[in-house]
């Protein structure tokens, strides 16, 4: 689906870094999909990261992309809104708040919707981009502290007992 995607927007001084493991032989599929979309200069395949490495990647980056049809959080979209990168995620990630906080986007599962969303990233400048990132890293700084998830969930057993 993103490369897909990718291949209709194919945003000018952008290149895409597909980061993470070859989950059931699906990286040959997606590297044939990226071949023959003539799209080899522009997209990478970084495998997996973790540490020193994970957190310079995300440093590095402009734009956070997860397509996914199902999520039951997506915690690496809070480590990149952490990092201060803007996010684009599809409706399968429980994250609305990226739209109302001004930190990112959230699109249709589709080719389509992802396309949308990334020419609404890619078209951005910088600063933009930049400042995107900095609400994102407020946004988990203020309701993904320690103190209030263990609020939240203190409530939630409360609740489950009585």
């Amino acid at each position: 689906m993103l490369v897909e995607a990718w291949a209709r927007v194919r945003p000018p001084s952008w290149c895409l870094q597909i980061v993470g493991p070859d989950e059931a032989g699906h990286r040959a599929e997606v590297e044939r999909a990226v071949s023959a979309a003539s799209l080899s200069d522009v997209i990478c395949f970084v495998g997996p990261l973790d540490g020193d490495a994970k957190q310079s990647a995300l440093l590095n980056a402009d734009l956070f992309v997860l397509p996914t049809h199902s999520e039951s959080f997506g915690v690496v979209v809070g480590e990149a809104l952490a990092h201060g990168l803007p996010v684009l995620t599809t409706t399968g990630a429980p994250w609305p708040m990226l739209i109302e906080r001004g930190c990112g986007w959230r699109v249709d599962p589709t080719v389509d919707g992802l396309a949308e969303g990334l020419r609404q990233a890619t078209a951005l400048d910088s600063e933009t981009l930049q400042a995107m990132g900095a609400k994102g890293r407020e946004l988990v700084e203020t309701e993904f502290r320690w103190d209030r998830v263990a609020k939240q969930f203190a409530t939630i057993y409360d609740d489950l007992v009585r």
